[in-house]
C-alpha cells in the first residue's frame, strides 16, 4: 500500500510555503529592492506620477518593518529635483516635492538637481529658498547637480529677456542661497543642455563665484564640457601660432632695419 506522501494527488494540493523575505541578508534584501523601487528618471512634481508611482509605492504599505527598509532604497537611489520645471505646478500655492517630503524621508536623499532655464524670463515665484523647503534635512546629499539649460545673455535671446543680466543674477543669488542652507554639502558639479552655454559666460562665472562663495567644489559633468575644451585648446594654439609669427617679423623687421642703417652709413 502506497503512503499518503507518494500520491501525486496530495503533494499537487499542498499549498507552497511562504517566503521569508526578511530572512535573506540585507545586502540582498536591498539590491531586490533597489530593482523594484528604480525609476529610470530624475523625480518631479509631474502629471505622470499618478501612473508610475501608485504601483511601486504600494510596497510601502506591507508592513512596517518592509516600509523602513523600502523608503530608505526608495529616496537614496534617486535624484530628487528642488524645483519643479512642469507648467503645471507653476503656482504661487504649489509647493515643491521637497518640501513635501516629512523629514526622514529628505533625510534619506543622497542627491538632488537644479534645473536652470525654466521660465528664463519670468521665473516662477515660488523658486525662493526657505527653511520650509526642507534643504537642512538634507543631510545625506554632498553633490548637487545644477543642469543650465539655456543663457538668456546669449545675442539669439535679444529682444526676448528682460535685461541681458537678469537671469544670470536670478540664478547666481539661487544657487547661493541653496548652498547657504546646505552646510553637508561638498559639491557641485555643473551640466548643460548644449554648447549654446559656454564655461566662459557671465552665466557660469556668476554660478561658479555663488559656489565658491559657500567654500564648496566645483565638478563638471563628464564629456558636456568637452567642446569647450577643444575651442580653449584651439585658441591657446592659434594664439601660440600667432606669437611665433609676431616675434619671426619682429625680428625680420629689426634685421632689415639694422641692414638699412648699414647700407646709409656705408653710403655715407
Amino acid at each position: 500500500m502506497e503512503s499518503s506522501d507518494s500520491n501525486p494527488t496530495n503533494s499537487e494540493s499542498t499549498p507552497p510555503r511562504n517566503f521569508r523575505f526578511f530572512n535573506l541578508p540585507f545586502e540582498l534584501r536591498r539590491k531586490i529592492l533597489s530593482h523594484l523601487l528604480l525609476q529610470n528618471r530624475i523625480i518631479d512634481l509631474d502629471p505622470a506620477n499618478a501612473l508610475s508611482n501608485p504601483a511601486r509605492l504600494n510596497l510601502f504599505l506591507t508592513s512596517r518593518r518592509m516600509h523602513e527598509e523600502a523608503y530608505h532604497v526608495f529616496y537614496g537611489i534617486h535624484t530628487f529635483r528642488i524645483f519643479p520645471i512642469h507648467p503645471r505646478f507653476f503656482g504661487s500655492r504649489v509647493k515643491s516635492i521637497l518640501s513635501r517630503l516629512p523629514p526622514r524621508y529628505r533625510a534619506a536623499l543622497v542627491s538632488l538637481e537644479i534645473r536652470l532655464g525654466t521660465g528664463w524670463s519670468k521665473p516662477p515665484k515660488t523658486w525662493t529658498v526657505t527653511n520650509k523647503l526642507g534643504l537642512q534635512d538634507c543631510t545625506r546629499v554632498r553633490n548637487l547637480e545644477v543642469f543650465v539649460e539655456c543663457d538668456p545673455s546669449h545675442q539669439i535671446f535679444h529682444g526676448f529677456r528682460v535685461t541681458i543680466d537678469f537671469f544670470t543674477e536670478f540664478s547666481g543669488s539661487l544657487l547661493e542661497s541653496i548652498v547657504k542652507h546646505m552646510p553637508y554639502l561638498d559639491w557641485v558639479t555643473f551640466n548643460r543642455h548644449g554648447p549654446s552655454v559656454r564655461r566662459d559666460s557671465e552665466l557660469m562665472s556668476r554660478l561658479q563665484e555663488a559656489v565658491l562663495k559657500g567654500q564648496k567644489k566645483i565638478a563638471w559633468a563628464k564629456d558636456k564640457w568637452a567642446d569647450d575644451e577643444e575651442d580653449d585648446d584651439r585658441k591657446t594654439q592659434i594664439g601660440r601660432v600667432l606669437r611665433s609669427d609676431l616675434l619671426c617679423m619682429r625680428e625680420a623687421i629689426r634685421s632689415f632695419t639694422i641692414e638699412e642703417q648699414s647700407t646709409h652709413h656705408a653710403d655715407e
